[in-house]
């Protein structure tokens, strides 16, 4: 415990009993991970209200959040958006700052919400804060690798005078655990209701170039990855072009993703070599080549018909 105090580098200015902060959850037949998720969330150093937004689950989720203190918003199934849905839980919070979570990412440490809120408040600038994902014990090596370049374990604050560096990665971020001040996300309207993904990036790309900044807080991590199959891969990486074309207004002002994409490819080549791993360069070649597909194909979404966007898609339901 001491040890997770003194990581703690952040400049603290809360009093544990007098900050009430509201905790959203989307959720979706999430009674595989909703029990330890509460569990861990009810041992945080931070008074909050948990908010949990239910797309009609049927396995359970339902009669484990009706046992727990928790707020319960039950919404249908088909109105599910990753804006709208965040938006709600936004709109239902009575408290100045909320953090979104998802409901596979699991708090590391009792500290997690603490050091989270302490990075915004740190500054009055910062909009937005997000923490760290780190991989399951389980995951395998292509998901480790997606979490461990994409977080590293060193905090930084972006402004808009790091776009000339960083591009597209200065408005990079996650809603997986991200804490924001409640007034600033209302300032942009909230998330947008229109996108397929990324609601958190959109808000964050319009925080910095209205001059706030976002906040990357290393020391408040939560285990959060996945193992995607290639084919998993091209539907994710078509639903972020089709992202990046929905927002290329906000986005325009970044450099363009494929830049950044051919450093992560680089880094991956790297770390296969160096952990030992060099016969799997091969797979990674073809799980690149579907990623770049998917990429490309879902920048040109309003070219395709709708019923062939639901099957490139990882969220068929948002083309109905």
């Amino acid at each position: 415990m001491e040890r997770d105090k003194a990581a703690f580098n952040v400049n603290l200015r809360l009093h544990h009993h007098e900050l009430m902060l509201s905790v959203v959850i989307p959720t979706y037949n999430a009674a595989a991970y909703l029990p330890l998720l509460l569990q861990q969330l009810g041992e945080q150093t931070l008074l909050h209200k948990v908010i949990i937004i239910d797309s009609e689950s049927t396995d359970g989720t339902v009669e484990i959040s009706q046992k727990e203190n928790v707020l319960f918003v039950p919404i249908p199934k088909a109105s599910f958006n990753h804006g709208t849905s965040r938006n709600l839980g936004m709109q239902i919070a009575q408290t100045e700052i909320v953090v979104f979570m998802t409901q596979d990412a699991l708090p590391v440490s009792p500290y997690a919400l603490e050091q989270l809120v302490a990075m915004l408040q740190s500054r009055e600038d910062i909009a937005m804060a997000y923490g760290r994902q780190l991989p399951y014990p389980t995951t395998g090596i292509f998901g480790r690798i997606a979490r461990l370049t994409n977080y590293p374990n060193s905090s930084i604050i972006k402004t808009k005078a790091l776009i000339p560096e960083m591009g597209i990665k200065t408005c990079s971020c996650s809603n997986s655990f991200a804490a924001y001040r409640k007034a600033d996300l209302e300032s942009v309207g909230g998330f947008p209701a229109d996108t397929i993904l990324g609601e958190d990036v959109s808000v964050a790309a319009r925080f910095i170039l209205q001059g706030k900044a976002v906040a990357y807080c290393a020391e408040a991590e939560v285990y959060h990855s996945h193992d995607y199959t290639i084919a998993e891969e091209f539907k994710r990486y078509f639903d972020i072009g089709v992202f990046h074309h929905e927002q290329r207004s906000v986005l325009s002002e970044f450099s363009k993703a494929e830049s950044e994409g051919f450093k992560y490819v680089i880094q991956e080549w790297q770390y296969l070599q160096k952990n030992g791993h060099i016969g799997l360069i091969p797979s990674q070649l073809v799980r690149t080549a579907a990623k770049y597909l998917g990429y490309k194909m879902g920048r040109f979404e309003d070219q395709l018909p709708k019923t062939v966007k639901r099957w490139l898609s990882m969220h068929p339901g948002f083309w109905t």
